[in-house]
């Protein structure tokens, strides 16, 4: 906050003052020892903060800033390559309705209902197997975490499998999560081919859209990752997440042979519009397609999973990782005035759900048309007596 008030003292454009902001936030972050990933988490609460208030100001919604060049954004600024891009080739024409979720498969998630002993089952009224949602909510992608231990990953994506192909719609996918545990990319492709020799992983590994950062980030922009990267002819296609820490990142991951970035509204969302325009660029040249995909940092209701869900639906992408459904109960954090409100506000977007609510999954979609009304995904005022002051607030409330 401080970095954006010293840049923000004078009036100025919004894209002007997210840049400055964004940048000493950055060197400020690294002056206390925090990554890039964590200084961007910083930057991008009071981004969305200001993107929210000038919507509002201008009493529309975000995609209309954007699409109107209300908010000056100079693409060229960070990336040499965008000079004279078209900006608003990047948008789709109306921001889409609909998104389909990408459940996370988690290392400790029950795959099977039949996983789970009597003692640890919830009972909670939400499912707690994969199979339970594929089976019960239409869920039709997946992200599963993978380890580069054969002996783990072998049988649990053999069970993977079994059940999606017994529960899931026919046209289910999947991605893969590195989740850093590989070291080069000799290492990932020999688990690769480990995985596809066997024969009952085949109908699976079919489906596999991409892998999400094998490579540990302190290796992953290794030249020798480089050109082994470029030469792999039979790796899905690998992109990058925690690797990606500055503005700058995806523009040489693409270099390095990456073929894709994630969006997270936590990195900042003008970072994950300028990454779909850098998407969009390089494949102009049509020698090989690069993507933007949605990933999650278990968000949940209201503001983050609704403003990363009009993010998400203003860059187009048609599937996102959602997990805040599943490792929280619904809306029970929120106040019963907060919940009957995003029930009223967005009928579409959430139920209720015995006392509380939850998000409305229907045929393994969420309806976001609802949140592109005015600001930045968000209308609704917090319910401040619920809340504890932050001088009150301990750690130990959390086991209540």
């Amino acid at each position: 906050m401080k970095s954006y008030l010293e840049v923000g003292k004078e009036p100025t454009f919004f894209f002007d003052l997210w840049l400055k902001g964004y940048s000493k936030t950055i060197e400020r972050s690294g002056t206390h020892l925090l990554n890039g990933l964590t200084g961007s988490f910083g930057s991008s609460l009071m981004e969305r903060a200001l993107l929210d208030g000038f919507s509002k100001l201008q009493g529309t919604h975000l995609y209309d800033s954007l699409k109107k060049r209300a908010l000056r954004i100079q693409p060229e600024r960070v990336h040499s390559r965008l000079n004279n891009w078209n900006f608003s080739d990047s948008l789709p024409e109306t921001p889409l309705g609909q998104i389909a979720v990408r459940q996370t498969v988690g290392l400790a998630d029950p795959i099977r209902d039949s996983d789970i002993p009597k003692e640890e089952a919830l009972n909670d009224g939400l499912p707690q197997s994969i199979e339970a949602w594929a089976r019960d909510f239409g869920i039709r992608y997946f992200k599963i975490k993978v380890t580069n231990d054969l002996s783990v990953d072998i049988p649990r994506l053999l069970a993977i499998a079994q059940t999606l192909d017994a529960v899931a719609p026919s046209d289910y996918k999947i991605s893969l999560d590195g989740n850093e545990t590989f070291k080069s990319v000799d290492q990932l492709e020999k688990w690769n081919r480990k995985v596809h020799a066997e024969d009952d992983l085949k109908g699976l590994l079919e489906r596999v859209l991409y892998i999400e950062q094998p490579i540990d980030r302190l290796s992953a922009f290794d030249a020798s990752v480089a050109s082994h990267l470029k030469e792999a002819k039979d790796l899905p296609p690998v992109i990058i997440d925690e690797s990606d820490d500055s503005l700058g990142t995806f523009n040489m991951a693409a270099d390095y042979g990456y073929r894709g970035v994630s969006f997270k509204n936590c990195k900042g969302a003008i970072k994950g519009l300028l990454n779909k325009m850098l998407v969009d660029s390089l494949n102009v040249s049509g020698e090989r397609e690069f993507f933007l995909t949605g990933e999650d940092l278990m968000n949940t209701s209201v503001v983050p999973v609704q403003q990363d869900l009009a993010m998400a639906s203003i860059l187009g992408l048609s599937h996102v990782e959602r997990n805040g459904h599943h490792y929280c109960h619904g809306l029970d954090h929120l106040s019963k005035n907060e919940i009957d409100d995003c029930i009223a506000r967005h009928p579409n977007l959430y139920e209720p759900f015995g006392e509380s609510g939850r998000l409305k999954i229907q045929d393994g979609f969420l309806d976001v048309s609802s949140l592109h009304t005015q600001g930045f995904g968000s209308v609704m005022e917090p319910d401040f007596d619920f809340m504890t002051p932050l001088g009150e607030w301990r750690f130990e409330d959390l086991e209540g």
